[in-house]
C-alpha cells in the first residue's frame, strides 16, 4: 500500500464516492434513485398513482421518507408502503436533505431507490 494513501486515510477517514449525491437523495446515490419528490411537490397531497407505479416498477427498491414531514403526508406514504409490503425507512437525521430548521420546499420528502445497485431502466412518466 502507498504510504501517503495510508496516512491520508487514517488522518481524514476513508474517502467517500459522491458524498453530495448521498446527502441530496437521503443517503442514496443518484444512479440508484427511481423517484425523488421534494416537499414542495408533495405539499397538500402525495401523488399516490406516481408512487404506486414507481414501487410496482422497482420491486427491489426501498422508500425513504423524510421524518419531518407533516403527519398526513407521512401517513399517506407509510400506508402506500405497508399496503404494497414495500420496505421503508423514516429519515430524521440532518445532513441528508433533512434540515434542523423548518422544512423548505427544496428538501427531499420521499425517495424511492434501489440501495444495492443502479437503476437499469428508467420509468417514463
Amino acid at each position: 500500500m502507498d504510504i501517503e494513501k495510508y496516512i491520508k486515510a487514517h488522518m481524514y477517514g476513508t474517502p467517500s464516492v459522491n458524498p453530495d449525491d448521498k446527502r441530496e437523495f437521503m443517503g442514496n446515490f443518484r444512479e440508484n434513485v427511481a423517484l425523488a419528490l421534494t416537499v414542495g411537490q408533495v405539499v397538500g397531497a402525495v401523488p399516490v398513482a406516481l408512487v404506486q407505479r414507481t414501487m410496482a416498477a422497482y420491486p427491489t427498491g426501498h422508500i425513504y421518507i423524510n421524518g419531518r414531514l407533516g403527519s398526513t403526508v407521512q401517513h399517506q406514504l407509510l400506508h402506500l408502503a405497508l399496503a404494497a409490503d414495500y420496505p421503508f425507512t423514516l429519515i430524521t437525521q440532518a445532513g441528508v436533505r433533512v434540515h434542523q430548521s423548518a422544512l423548505q420546499d427544496g428538501d427531499m420528502a420521499v425517495v424511492i431507490a434501489d440501495p444495492r445497485e443502479p437503476i437499469k431502466r428508467r420509468l417514463v412518466i
